[in-house]
């Protein structure tokens, strides 16, 4: 399956494509529980992730929620949906995620999501990073 996600080239910034490029393989390492430093890197070294109630500020940080993501989940796989871009540096999406919890495999949980992104500026030939990242989940599958 393809993590495509669809977005307006004509309200894009210069960098939109590239943005969108890396938000896409974002959700295919978020998708594979082995790539946790991969995951992390995608992060300035003050970022600040907020996911539902969890927030986490430096990679260290960032590092240990995104195990604790995975302690009741086999598997996910996100479907993100569309970009719009608030700028130069700063992104809202929305889409899906399907997951399979460990202590039920056998049902699919979906969870409908949206998300603010603020990337730090580049300088330079730097890799794109994020500085801030906000993931707004249906509350439901927050209880559980």
């Amino acid at each position: 399956m393809s993590y495509q996600i669809a977005y307006d080239k004509t309200r894009a910034p210069a960098r939109g494509a590239a943005l969108v490029a890396f938000m896409e393989d974002f959700y295919r390492t978020s998708d594979t529980e082995s790539l946790h430093e991969k995951y992390v890197q995608s992060f300035t070294e003050d970022a600040t992730l907020i996911m539902g109630p969890k927030e986490a500020k430096g990679t260290r940080a960032i590092l240990t929620l995104r195990h604790g993501l995975w302690t009741h989940v086999a598997s996910r796989r996100h479907t993100p949906t569309q970009i719009y871009f608030g700028g130069d540096d700063e992104i809202m999406l929305y889409g899906g995620v399907n997951y399979k919890l460990k202590a039920n495999p056998d049902n699919d949980v979906y969870v409908s999501w949206a998300g603010r992104v603020v990337f730090a500026p580049q300088k330079g030939g730097e890799d794109i990073k994020m500085q801030f990242y906000q993931v707004y989940l249906v509350s439901t599958l927050l209880r559980r």
